[in-house]
């Protein structure tokens, strides 16, 4: 074929890379000239050939493989080591496939000359690790740094303007500030933290540990609730101190004291060892001092000593009285004074034998006022008025209340007692009444012919 410029000659529509071919000198091969030997080379030949080859700029309409999809790009979609990299609408895709079973693809950053250390995006079975090695990884917005990650697991949040947000470190949790305890708020105003439920239903906080629970929260109505564990008592304390006040499991209070074991009709205030304010079956109010019931009922002594205790019942005060004992003790109060609930006083007696009768007593025991009204007794019959102490004197008035005639029905007398003798004087005598004793008995007979009670007065006089 004669010479032919190239441009003269008929382009081909379609190239087949493994049959159609170039021309191209071979330098190695001398065999036809100096200059090397004219020979051909496929499009493939060319592609595929070793070594080092530079191209200033190329368009690849079609994929991309190299070495067997090590390298392969599909649609605008990138893959290394992956010949179907994923093509997600709307997106890109780089996409790195480990070797290994195990191991994922990695993307590093460093440095040219290996200043600092690299930066190394890791997919290792399954989870995503960005590496950097004795550095800081950092996070930023608007070139400022909003979050980062120290060695040793230091993870601080900042607020874009030189301050720290949260700090979490081996310590625990600090917001707006380096934390002391798991977690730790502090702030400048308004509330440190806050914990709520998104509807109308019960809420708080659970504190615990192997051994009991409490919750500070609100119920379903928004009451405020602080409520310890079963069998386990809420303390309050104050000045560095626990337990400034009880409240045990049975709801029963102890300020500065847990609470002794009240039975279970009580609901008790119990003050130190040994004060005790409470409540007994929703109706009777007692005060207490080194004393408390048990589930039987029973007034156990709480400490060595004596015990007292008021009580108001019915409309009635009373007072009662236990000698020296030991603690745990059961019983031996004996009641001392009555204030009715009619407005009658009794000191030493908890009945006046069917009289209405107020009574005043000195130490030791002794009487100094009794006034009363027997029952009512057959006319001739002797009625005892009080027993006399056996060294005492008296001022008795006796009577037949609205019998109407002085002088027959009102008897004054003076009653001395001497060594256990009794001997009574009249000052004024009454022929229908008069004075006498049994023994330390000190008595009336009324003389009227018809059953009638006996109205009386003494004054002790020494």
């Amino acid at each position: 074929m004669p010479d032919t410029k190239i441009t003269a000659l008929a382009a081909i529509t379609t190239v087949a890379p493994a049959n159609d071919l170039f021309a191209i000198v071979d330098v190695s091969d001398n065999s036809m000239a100096a200059s090397g030997t004219t020979k051909n080379i496929t499009t493939n030949q060319i592609l595929g050939a070793g070594g080092t080859a530079t191209l200033a700029s190329a368009t690849i309409t079609g994929d991309l493989t190299v070495a067997s999809s090590i390298l392969k790009v599909s649609g605008g979609n990138v893959g290394i080591n992956t010949a179907s990299p994923t093509n997600t609408a709307g997106y890109k895709t780089l996409e790195i496939v480990g070797t290994g079973v195990n191991t994922g693809g990695m993307i590093r950053m460093k440095s040219s000359d290996a200043s600092v250390s690299s930066y190394d995006f890791v997919d290792n079975n399954g989870r995503g690790i960005f590496a950097v090695s004795n550095h800081n990884l950092r996070f930023g917005c608007n070139d400022i740094e909003q979050y980062r990650i120290q060695p040793l697991g230091i993870f601080t949040w900042y607020d874009g303007a030189g301050g720290t947000r949260m700090t979490l470190n081996s310590t625990g949790l600090g917001v707006g500030t380096s934390p002391s305890y798991k977690v730790h708020s502090v702030v400048t105003s308004g509330y440190a933290g806050a914990f709520k439920s998104s509807t109308g239903v019960a809420g708080g906080i659970l504190c615990g540990n192997t051994v009991g629970d409490l919750i500070v929260g609100v119920d379903a109505s928004g009451n405020g609730r602080v409520t310890a564990d079963t069998s386990k008592y809420l303390g309050l304390g104050s000045g560095g101190l626990n337990d400034r006040v009880i409240l045990d499991s049975t709801g029963n209070v102890g300020i500065g004291v847990t609470p002794s074991a009240w039975g279970s009709n009580y609901k008790a205030l119990q003050i130190g060892t040994q004060s005790c304010f409470y409540n007994a079956l929703g109706y009777i109010t007692s005060i207490n001092t080194n004393a408390f019931e048990n589930s039987s009922g029973q007034l156990v002594r709480i400490a060595n000593g004596e015990a007292t205790r008021y009580v108001q019942s019915g409309g009635a005060h009373q007072w009662f009285y236990a000698a020296n004992a030991i603690a745990g003790t059961v019983g031996g109060f004996t009641q001392a004074m009555t204030l009715t609930a009619s407005g009658d006083l009794l000191v030493g007696t908890t009945s006046a034998a069917g009289s209405v009768s107020n009574t005043t007593k000195t130490v030791g025991g002794v009487f100094s006022s009794i006034n009363g009204t027997t029952a009512s007794t057959a006319s001739g019959s002797a009625v005892t008025l009080f027993a006399a102490p056996t060294e005492s004197s008296y001022l008795l008035s006796a009577y037949l209340f609205g019998a109407g005639s002085a002088s027959a029905y009102h008897v004054v007398a003076i009653v001395k007692v001497n060594g256990g003798n009794v001997a009574i004087t009249a000052i004024s005598s009454a022929t229908g009444i008069s004075i006498s004793s049994s023994g330390l008995n000190i008595q009336a007979t009324q003389t009227s012919g018809i059953s009638q009670a006996v109205s009386w007065n003494v004054v002790r006089l020494s």
